[in-house]
C-alpha cells in the first residue's frame, strides 16, 4: 500500500468518526423511526459534500473514482452509527448500476453533486438474490416503452426522485429510468425493523420515452449484478462497524455495572463470552479486507463467490454480536430507552439485505468448482 493511498484511507475514516461522534446516535435515529422523509436532508447535504455519495463513481462524472477499499474503510466507521441515510443504498448500488450503464451518466453526476437521489428497484420476490429474477415487464410502442409490474424492498427511496428500475424486455433485462411523478407509478412506504423505510413501486402501463433506457435489453441484468455484488460488500463493512460499537458500548456496560461489590466484567464467564465476541469482529474485519482486496481484479463468478463468502460471515458475526450484547446488558438492553436495542434492529436489517447468511451459504456452495474426492 503506498503512502498516498494510506493517507487517503486515514482521512476517510478521521472524517467518518467525526461525523458520527459530532451527533446523539440514539437521538439522530429514534428522530426518524418511521417517518416517511426516512433521513435527514441536511445531513444527507453533508454527505454529499464530504465526497461520500461519488467516492465510487468516476472522476469525470463529478465522482472521486476510488477503490472498493477506500469505500470499506469509510462504511466500517459510519456504520458505527447507525443512521437512518441510505448511503450504501444509493452511493453504492445505486451509483454503481448508473456507472455501468451507457445512459446513466447524467443522474450519477446529479447524485454526486447532491441535485438528485437515485434509488434501485429490483427486487421483486423475498430471497431474490440476482437481476435476472425479473418478472416486470418492459414493451416498445412505437417510439416509447411500456413498463408493468412491481418492485419490492426498495432502499433509499424516501427522498429519491429518480427510480432506477430493471424490466424484462425483449432481448434481455433493461434498466430504466422513471421520474417519482411518473403517470401510473405508484409508490407505497412501508418500514423495515430499524424504522428506516421500505418502499413498494406498483408500475401499471407506465409510458416513458426512448432515452428512459439507461442499459439496452441484455446489458442490465450484468450491470446491476456487478453493483449489487459490490454493494453486499459495503453492506458488510458497514456491519462490521456496528458490531465494533455494539461490542465496545457491551465493554463498557461490563466495566460499570456492579454485582456483589464488583464490576460484573470481572466475572470470569462474562470474560469469555466478551472475547468469542472480539474474536468474531476480527473474522468480520478479516472478510471485509479479503473480499474488498481481491474483489476489483476477479472476473463475474469469482466476484460472485466473494461477495457471497464475505456477506455469509458478516451477516451472521453481526446477528451474534448484537444478540449476545443484549444478554450481557441484561434486562436495561430489552428497554428502547437504551441504544444497544438499535445496533440489535439495523443488524436484523442489514443482515437480511440482498441475501442472509444462510442464503449466500448456498449460493457459495453451488457457485464453488467440485471439489474432486479420491
Amino acid at each position: 500500500m503506498s503512502h498516498e493511498t494510506d493517507d487517503t484511507r486515514r482521512l476517510l475514516r478521521e472524517s467518518a468518526a467525526d461525523f458520527v461522534a459530532r451527533s446523539d446516535i440514539g437521538a439522530a435515529v429514534r428522530a426518524w423511526r418511521h417517518k416517511p422523509e426516512g433521513f435527514d436532508a441536511q445531513r444527507w447535504s453533508e454527505m454529499v459534500q464530504l465526497g461520500w455519495v461519488g467516492l465510487r463513481a468516476p472522476e469525470e462524472a463529478g465522482g472521486t473514482g476510488l477503490g472498493l477499499e477506500d469505500l470499506v474503510a469509510l462504511l466500517a466507521e459510519t456504520g458505527r452509527g447507525v443512521g437512518p441515510e441510505p448511503l450504501s443504498a444509493v452511493g453504492v448500488l445505486a451509483v454503481r448500476t448508473l456507472a455501468a450503464s451507457a445512459g446513466g451518466a447524467q443522474t450519477l453526476g446529479g447524485a454526486c453533486e447532491g441535485g438528485r437521489i437515485p434509488a434501485v428497484a429490483w427486487q421483486e420476490k423475498p430471497g431474490a438474490l440476482s437481476a435476472g429474477e425479473c418478472d416486470t415487464r418492459a414493451a416498445r410502442a412505437g417510439d416509447d416503452w411500456i413498463l408493468s409490474g412491481a418492485k419490492d424492498f426498495v432502499h433509499g427511496a424516501a427522498q429519491a426522485d429518480v427510480f432506477v428500475v430493471s424490466a424484462r424486455a425483449p432481448g434481455g433485462v433493461a434498466l430504466f429510468e422513471l421520474r417519482r411523478n411518473e403517470p401510473g407509478l405508484t409508490v407505497e412506504t412501508r418500514f423495515f425493523t430499524d424504522g428506516t423505510t421500505c418502499h413498494r413501486l406498483v408500475l401499471r402501463d407506465v409510458r416513458v420515452p426512448a432515452s428512459a433506457c439507461i442499459a439496452a435489453p441484455g446489458e442490465g441484468e450484468e450491470a446491476l449484478d456487478a453493483a449489487l455484488e459490490e454493494t453486499r460488500i459495503a453492506v458488510s463493512a458497514e456491519m462490521l462497524g456496528l458490531a465494533r460499537q455494539a461490542l465496545e458500548m457491551t465493554l463498557d456496560y461490563l466495566r460499570q455495572r456492579k454485582q456483589f461489590g464488583k464490576a460484573i466484567g470481572s466475572f470470569q464467564a462474562l470474560q469469555h463470552r466478551a472475547v468469542d465476541l472480539y474474536v468474531t469482529t476480527q473474522i468480520m474485519q478479516s472478510a471485509v479486507d479479503r473480499a474488498a482486496r481481491t474483489f476489483e481484479a476477479a472476473d463475474a463468478r469469482e466476484r460472485a463467490l466473494i461477495a457471497s463468502a464475505c456477506k455469509a460471515r458478516c451477516s451472521d458475526g453481526a446477528l451474534a454480536i448484537a444478540k449476545e450484547a443484549i444478554q450481557l446488558h441484561g434486562a436495561i438492553g430489552y428497554t428502547d430507552e437504551h441504544n444497544i436495542g438499535l445496533y440489535v434492529r439495523r443488524a436484523l436489517v442489514l443482515a437480511s439485505w440482498l441475501g442472509n447468511g444462510a442464503q449466500h451459504r448456498k449460493r457459495f456452495a453451488a457457485l464453488s468448482p467440485a471439489l474432486d474426492l479420491v
